[in-house]
Formats: C-alpha cells, structure tokens, sequence
C-alpha cells in the first residue's frame, strides 16, 4: 500500500495549477515582476516628477530616454540574431553543477565562434553610439530654445554609461539563448526594482536630468555582476579559444542579420521617435506629458509580451527537434494569454486617465480634507499627462505593435525572416505619418497616425504572413 501511494504523481497545489493554466514559468514570472513593479511604481515615479520636475526638465527627461533608444542604429538587431543562434546550439549543450559549458564539442565550438564574433560586434556598436549619438544628442538640444535646465552633463555621463551597457548586451543574449531566462530575468527584476528606488531618491534630492545617469549606472552594475560574478564560469568555458567549427558570419549570421538591421532601426519610428518630434514641434512640455503616456503604455506592451518572449529558446529547441505540433500549441496558448492581459490592462490604464481627468476641477471634499496634499498632487499629474481622448489612441496603437511581435517571435526561430518588406514599409509609413499629422495636430494626430498604419497595414499584413509562413510548413 505504502508503494502505491508513493509510485501516484504528487497533486500540484491550485496556485501551481492557476500558474501552469495562464502559461507563467519561472522565466515569465520575473518578467512580470519587473513589468508589474515598473507600471506599479510608475504612479509614484510620476507624481514625484510632478512635484520636484518643472515641465521643462521633464520634457527633456523623457527626451533623454527617447534619443539613447537610438542605440538600435548601432546596434541593429543583433541581439535578436544572437539569441536565435545561440538556442539552436544550446540543444546540445548544458551546465555543469559547477556553472560551465559541457556537451556537444561541435556545438560548443560553434557557440564559442558566435560569442567572440558578436562581442567584437558590440565594441565597435558603443564605439560609434558614443561618437554618433553622443553628438547628435547634443546638437538637437543645443539647438532649443534656452532653458534653465542642466543638461549637458548628465547627457555625455547617460551616453557613456549606455555605451558600456550596449557592449555588455551580446552576453545577456548568449546566456538567454542558452536558456538562461529565469536568471536574466530575476536580475532584470532586482536591477528594475533597484533602479527605481535609486530614480526616488534621486528626484526627491534635486538630482534632476543627474537622475537618468543614476539609472544608466544601476542598470550596468546588474549586468557586471551578472557577467562577471552570477556567470563567470559559464564565460570562462566560453571565451576559451579551441579549435573546431566556426559559425559562418556569410551563411548563417548575415542572411538574417541584414534583414533585421533595417527592421530594427525602422522600429525606432513605431516606438521613441513620436518624443523628439513633439519636443520639437510642440515644446518640452507637450514631449513630457506624452512621454510619461507613452511611457506607461510600452511598460504595459512589453509586460504582456512577456509571455512570448521568455519562451524564444523553448522556440528555437522545439524547431530544432522539428516538434512543430507542440511549437503551435504553445504559441496559440500564449498569444491568447498574453493579448488578454494585454487588453485588460489598456482598459485599466485609460480609466485611471478618466477619474484623473473627472477630479481635475474638483475641490477635495471635506470627508477627504485629510488628504488634500494628494489630491491636489494627483490633479497637477493630470496636467502632466496626456489627456483621455489621445491616451485612448495611442492605447488602441499598441495592440498592432504587439501582434507583430508575437508574429516575428514564433517564426524568426526558423532562422527565417519573411517581415523585411512588410515590416519596413509599415513602420516608415507610421512614422511619416505621425510626424506628418503630430507636428500638426500634436498627440492627437500622432495618435492617429498610429492607428491608421496599425490597423490598416501592419494587423492585416501580419497575419497574412503568419497564415502563408504556416500553409508552408503543413
């Protein structure tokens, strides 16, 4: 009797089984940690701008953020071609109980070749993101009105700092490829939740634009402790030099590199671009009240994208094994997931907007007299952001934004990379249209701009590839 009790499976608790059922790993749950901490600690970080932030410093503030997004015209997508790389290898290779590489010798050779191209790669990428951007950065403020904001020195410190985060990024790539997630997440998770409490304390002391230095430093020091502490054997076995056979830079690294160059930096008209425009066109503190917006939206995008992206190397090792049944399950599962957290937290943002806009004109009533301080803090955030009607625009924008990454993410793991046409003209055309229409009509017609390319190119153009790429296939 005793045998057969102990030869029954262990039941999974209801919280495990709640877990399993909406598709949360150990991977997805720190991603969620850190989205879920940075769009609940978003509120705080935003009335603490509000109250110590003149609306100039926060446009330049979310301005800042939006230029070093430039970083994807250096660094061009090889990130993404890193990770693919590095899970088809991985199917072959594991980690040790002392934390090295062992396995397949082919498949570490190859992976060692991948590191040391990819790395030589990313010193040149900071190289030129400090030179190109750098400069160009301080052009395009130098050239705005004359504002009593300090901002030379904190931009060249942020530039300096993201430039060494950028030649760290093909590492975090190999480990995530290697199937690293749950860890890289983990410290995504603590450097998000440091990053922010450092960002309070910075704004609560005067720090100003030096806040954004404070957060570029943060988030290097996570990615130095990861490396060289957390991982440091796992690199140790893959910087050794050893001979054997060499991923092909002609064959396999640029027939997807190239493709995903020019998508990357197209990307960048879809995403930070709409901010410089508006502080161009429409001052500094039209740029900050839809930076925060947009801000907060991206924060919500990505946090549902969690889902799908965590699984990249789950992807990659079940296209390596041709188990393409199981790839659809999970990919159908997680979509659904993932657009449904998508959807409701879209509706949660935009009512948050409308009780902010309901209480704008309103005087605290007497029952609440206590909490007048918040109250009058909580109508000047109104002010700071953008209103209901635009906020509801770009809200419906981002849905198309994340049915094509989900898209990309179930076939680029095919080494293949079908978008290159459709996803360039569709991101070009948003952000012609956006800046046509946003230095115009402001947010509004930025957000406008979104949606028609979204929903009218972008969703339809999608799918079809993801319907044809599949027909393919069975």
């Amino acid at each position: 009797m005793t045998e057969q009790r102990e030869s029954q499976p262990q039941q999974r608790s209801w919280p495990r089984r709640l877990l399993n059922r909406i598709e949360i790993n150990r991977a997805v749950f720190y991603a969620l940690v850190n989205r879920g901490w940075q769009f609940l600690s978003g509120p705080v970080t935003m009335l603490l701008i509000v109250a110590f932030f003149s609306s100039e410093e926060q446009g330049y503030y979310v301005t800042f953020g939006a230029l070093i997004a430039l970083q994807t015209f250096v660094e061009m997508g090889m990130q993404v071609v890193t990770l693919y790389l590095a899970s088809h290898e991985w199917h072959n290779l594991e980690l040790n109980e002392r934390g090295y590489l062992t396995g397949d010798a082919s498949a570490l050779s190859r992976l060692r070749s991948l590191a040391a191209l990819v790395l030589k790669w990313y010193a040149v990428a900071g190289t030129l993101f400090v030179t190109a951007i750098g400069i160009a950065g301080y052009y395009f403020f130098l050239s705005q009105p004359e504002t009593d904001v300090t901002w030379r020195g904190p931009w060249f410190c942020v530039v300096g700092l993201t430039a060494l985060s950028l030649m760290a990024a093909p590492c975090i790539a190999l480990l995530e490829g290697c199937n690293q997630v749950s860890v890289t997440n983990r410290y995504r998770a603590m450097q998000g939740i440091m990053g922010t409490l450092v960002v309070w304390g910075a704004i609560s002391n005067g720090a100003g634009l030096w806040t954004c230095v404070a957060v570029s430093a943060v988030r290097l020091f996570w990615e130095l402790w990861l490396i060289a502490v957390r991982y440091r054997r796992f690199f140790a076995t893959l910087l050794k030099p050893q001979p054997g056979p060499q991923v092909s830079w002609s064959e396999e690294v640029w027939p997807l590199h190239w493709k995903l160059a020019i998508q990357a930096m197209a990307a960048y008209f879809t995403s930070s671009f709409v901010i410089p425009l508006m502080f161009e066109y429409q001052g500094a503190a039209v740029a900050g009240q839809l930076g925060l917006t947009w801000t907060a939206l991206m924060t919500l995008q990505m946090a549902a994208y969690s889902w799908m992206l965590t699984r990249a190397p789950l992807f990659g090792t079940l296209v390596a094994k041709n188990d393409i049944a199981e790839l659809n399950r999970v990919f159908r599962r997680l979509f659904q997931v993932s657009t449904t957290v998508l959807l409701i937290g879209g509706i949660l943002f935009c009512l948050i907007v409308f009780l902010l806009q309901t209480i704008r004109d309103i005087d605290v009533p007497t029952a609440l007299v206590a909490l007048e301080p918040i109250w009058k803090l909580a109508q000047k955030l109104q002010q700071r952001i953008l209103p209901l009607y635009p906020t509801i625009l770009l809200t419906l924008a981002i849905f198309p934004i994340h049915i094509a990454l989900c898209v990309m993410a179930y076939i680029r793991p095919f080494k293949q990379e079908p978008f290159l046409l459709l996803n360039t003209v569709s991101q070009l055309a948003t952000g012609l249209l956006v800046w046509y229409l946003g230095k115009t009509y402001g947010p509004v017609g930025a957000g406008w701009g979104f949606l028609l390319i979204g929903y009218l190119l972008t969703v339809p153009g999608f799918l079809l590839v993801l319907k044809r790429f599949v027909a393919r296939r069975t």
